[in-house]
C-alpha cells in the first residue's frame, strides 16, 4: 500500500507540474464563507473523529495561478470541550490521461479525543453523465499510515427547485484498516448566499481494538452555510 500511494502521489504531482505555468500571486478578491453544523457522530477517512458535536466553520479562498487556494478552520463543541480542524487546499482542472478532471492537493489536521491526526493528500474528481467519481491518496503523518479513498455519487432529479439530493458511497483502504460509508445527502440553496444541507449515512470499519473503530454506526447531521 505504501508503494502504491507514493507512486500515485508522484504521478499526480507530475500532472500538476506538467500543466501550463502561471504566476503564483493571489488576487485581491478573496471569498469568505462561514457555517454551523450539528452531528451525532463524525468520521474522517472512515475513522471515528467525534460524537455529538456542534461545529462552527470559517473558510477563506482566493484564485491562485489557474486554480483556487482555500484555508478552512472548524471549531467543534464536544460536551463543553472544543476540538479544532483545519485544511489548506489547492485545486484546479488538469489533463489526466486525455481527460479533463478536477484535482486537489491538501494538508489537513484534526484535533480529536479519539486521537489527533495530520495528513497530506492528493485527489481527483471525474464527472460523468452516469456517476461522479472521486479518488484520493493520503498519508496520515501522526501514525505513518498510507491509504486510498474512492467515492461514487450521483445527483438525482427532484421536483423542487434549488434542491439537490445525492446518494453516495465511499471506501477507504489502508494496510491498517478498511472502511465504508454509504448514504444520502441533500442541499438546498435558500438564496445566492445562504444554503442548508443534511446527511444520513451508514458507517463501518474493521479497525478493531482501536479508538478509531466504527461499528455499524448510523450518522445524521445538518448544516448551514453563508457566503459573504
Amino acid at each position: 500500500m505504501r508503494k502504491l500511494v507514493l507512486g500515485l502521489l508522484t504521478a499526480l504531482g507530475v500532472a500538476y507540474s506538467g500543466a501550463d505555468s502561471y504566476a503564483t500571486t493571489l488576487a485581491d478578491d478573496i471569498d469568505v464563507s462561514a457555517g454551523v453544523s450539528v452531528s451525532n457522530f463524525t468520521t474522517d477517512r472512515g475513522l471515528a473523529t467525534r460524537e455529538d458535536s456542534f461545529g462552527y466553520s470559517l473558510t477563506l479562498g482566493a484564485p491562485l495561478s489557474a486554480g483556487h487556494l482555500s484555508f478552512g478552520v472548524d471549531l467543534n463543541d464536544v460536551d463543553g470541550d472544543f476540538e479544532q480542524d483545519f485544511a489548506v487546499t489547492y485545486s484546479r482542472e488538469i489533463d489526466l490521461l486525455g481527460q479533463k478532471v478536477g484535482a486537489a492537493i491538501s494538508f489537513a489536521g484534526t484535533d480529536s479525543s479519539f486521537g489527533d491526526r495530520e495528513e497530506i493528500a492528493a485527489g481527483i474528481k471525474y464527472s460523468h453523465s452516469l456517476v461522479d467519481v472521486d479518488a484520493a491518496v493520503w498519508h496520515e503523518i501522526e501514525n505513518d499510515w498510507f491509504g486510498v479513498e474512492i467515492g461514487l455519487s450521483r445527483a438525482i432529479a427532484v421536483p423542487v427547485d434549488d434542491l439537490t439530493v445525492t446518494p453516495f458511497a465511499t471506501i477507504n483502504l489502508a494496510d491498517e484498516y478498511s472502511a465504508i460509508e454509504a448514504g444520502i445527502k441533500a442541499g438546498y440553496k435558500v438564496s445566492d448566499q445562504l444554503s442548508v444541507s443534511a446527511k444520513i449515512s451508514y458507517n463501518n470499519n474493521d479497525f478493531d481494538g482501536s479508538s478509531f473503530g466504527v461499528e455499524n454506526e448510523w450518522i445524521a447531521g445538518a448544516g448551514l452555510k453563508f457566503d459573504f
